[in-house]
């Protein structure tokens, strides 16, 4: 499979792409999240407050009505980046999608967004 392939099966460019995340402490060992996030046409901002980066997008996904849950979860450092490999779960039905990133949560945000673009409902 070629790369070219492999992205478009995998990783593919959908409604929903992410602009920005940013990432902070926040009480009691959680953090705050706040992204924002282009659907379709229109870009929306998001924040969620949870116990991990990955909750977190989880979290701001369901609010977008495109949640997914994580099945399976894999990593794989390189020399530069971070993939990530997840099998990923909405409504009854399975995707693997695929993220890289600098870091393991960044490729797991970039996975997820995968996994909801497969996933989402039309419309989204």
């Amino acid at each position: 499979m070629t790369r070219r392939v492999f992205d478009k099966t995998y990783a593919p460019a959908g409604s929903i792409r992410l602009q920005d995340l940013a990432v902070e402490p926040d009480r009691a060992d959680m953090v705050r999240c706040t992204a924002h996030v282009t659907v379709a046409q229109r870009t929306v901002s998001l924040e969620a407050t949870a116990s991990g980066t990955i909750a977190a997008m989880t979290s701001m996904l369901y609010d977008l009505g495109a949640g997914v849950e994580i099945v399976s979860l894999y990593q794989q450092p390189d020399d530069a980046d971070v993939g990530t490999y997840l099998l990923c779960e909405s409504g009854g039905q399975r995707c693997w999608s695929y993220g890289r990133g600098d870091t393991g949560d960044e490729s797991v945000v970039n996975a997820l967004i995968a996994g909801a673009n497969q996933l989402a409902r039309p419309g989204i």
